[in-house]
């Protein structure tokens, strides 16, 4: 009898510690967002779901500022380039049905000479198609008419900016073309086929694909810029043209049933549906970190796919984490300086073993004292200067500020502001060979360790000779 009550204490003890845990990292969470969006200004919804259930789903700030809407867990926001998931799974419904293989080229579809034509749909899915957003090959001779086929018909008339699968160069051309070619394929127009296909099978009831500046929809946040002026309006004008690459609405508690509909396989098998998440192949054999209308990222060494979005007013960011089934969704109605990627890795983060923390300092052990020291040297030819002092990190840019930089984890430190960290990598040789500058580990910078010593520096960045 005793052994079954100390069995039950400890599963209830397993039961409160996790509870405890995902209290705490919540509550981080929020603290973390709470300190982005005031009350009194354009707002954001966030969504942070683990297994497809929700632990964290907050709205912030405004809404609407003239007529002092708040903003709830309800409101409509644009995902702006988020929509190229959507658009990227069409074609993939497609493929499934027959109807289209990614091998098949734009001259299949689009009435259009070389090189153009031959451009691949698996190159246009990947943004490794060489289509040019400026410059027509012959400024006489520039397809006319509207819609979508006649626009398709222009950008295959531009002057190529690569040759296909050269490079890897993001441009919503891509996916303009690509919803056209959903159109002729279906039948039906772009926002009809991704109502039924995608939103009704997800029970996405909120989302909508934009087609004109007219309709009403229920809850939709306004746009603002937060400028150093001040708040301003953002209207949008002409949203159809958002079209594939940018156009639908939605809302963060949609956004997750989107990705619970991809990840229980409702609107993709499988083997389909993770072409998406194999990071496109050039030409030269080196791969770009884009899938099909996807990022394919990491944190912490584990693979994330992600994507962001931006149209006048409205930015996005949607991360899975699919080691840890964690899904967050960041919807904001503003351009400001908040950086939606930033906050999701953050956020994401909290379910490593090594979140990004921004707050308290680990000592640097003996053995690494004096170990990253140096000048630091970027492809671009910029130096760093790191010094040690009493036991403290300090970085400077030539001609820049000096600022400490305090421990976090061996050989990780953080900055007091933006959210910026800094990584010291070492060789084979266990020296110091790097150092990884960025935002929580987005978008990094990568400056090679040279040979001298660190340098003596004025408090403004100037070398002391």
């Amino acid at each position: 009898m005793m052994k079954k009550f100390f069995s039950a204490l400890l599963v209830l003890l397993a039961a409160c510690c996790l509870v405890f845990g995902q209290s705490n990292t919540v509550s981080r969470i929020d603290r973390l967002m709470s300190s982005q969006f005031k009350a009194n200004e354009p707002g954001a919804n966030v969504l942070v779901a683990q297994g497809g259930k929700v632990i964290y789903h907050r709205g912030f700030g405004m809404a609407n500022m003239e007529l002092g809407v708040a903003t709830d867990t309800a409101t409509v926001y644009y995902i702006a380039s988020n929509t190229k998931q959507f658009t990227a799974v069409a074609i993939l419904q497609l493929m499934e049905r027959g109807l289209i293989s990614l091998e098949d080229t734009l001259g299949k579809f689009v009435n259009c000479s070389s090189p153009a034509s031959g451009v691949s749909i698996r190159r246009l899915l990947s943004h490794t198609s060489g289509l040019n957003g400026n410059g027509y090959r012959d400024s006489l001779n520039i397809p006319k008419g509207e819609g979508p086929q006649a626009e398709a018909e222009r950008y295959a008339a531009r002057k190529m900016a690569f040759y296909p699968g050269s490079k890897w160069a993001y441009n919503n051309a891509n996916f303009q073309i690509l919803g056209y070619i959903i159109e002729r394929l279906s039948g039906k127009p772009y926002g009809e086929y991704i109502k039924e296909n995608i939103f009704v099978p997800s029970g996405m009831k909120a989302s909508l694909v934009a087609v004109s500046d007219e309709p009403l929809v229920f809850r939709r946040a306004s746009g603002y810029g937060i400028l150093r002026r001040g708040i301003v309006n953002y209207p949008l004008h002409d949203t159809g043209e958002f079209y594939a690459s940018g156009g639908i609405l939605s809302t963060a508690a949609d956004m997750l049933r989107w990705n619970r509909a991809l990840v229980s396989r409702k609107l993709l098998q499988k083997k389909t549906l993770e072409l998406s998440f194999v990071p496109v192949t050039l030409l030269s054999g080196q791969t770009a970190p884009y899938g099909f209308g996807l990022y394919v990222d990491e944190l912490r060494g584990s693979t994330v796919l992600r994507h962001g979005g931006a149209v006048p007013g409205f930015i996005s960011e949607t991360f899975y984490f699919p080691g840890k089934d964690i899904y967050i969704v960041i919807l904001i109605n503003s351009e400001s300086a908040v950086i939606p990627q930033v906050l999701a890795r953050i956020a994401a983060s909290e379910f490593t073993d090594r979140p990004y923390r921004f707050e308290g300092e680990v000592g640097i052990e003996g053995k690494k004292v004096g170990s990253y020291a140096g000048v630091y040297e970027s492809d671009r030819k910029e130096k760093v200067n790191i010094t040690e002092e009493n036991g403290k990190v300090f970085w400077q840019r030539l001609g820049g500020k000096k600022y400490e930089v305090r421990g976090a984890y061996d050989d990780e430190f953080y900055f007091e502001k933006d959210f910026l960290w800094l990584v010291f990598n070492r060789g084979t040789n266990s020296k110091v060979s790097e150092l990884v500058f960025s935002r929580a580990g987005y978008m990094p910078s990568y400056w090679k360790r040279t040979d001298g010593a660190a340098m003596v520096l004025s408090e403004n960045g100037q070398e002391v000779k």
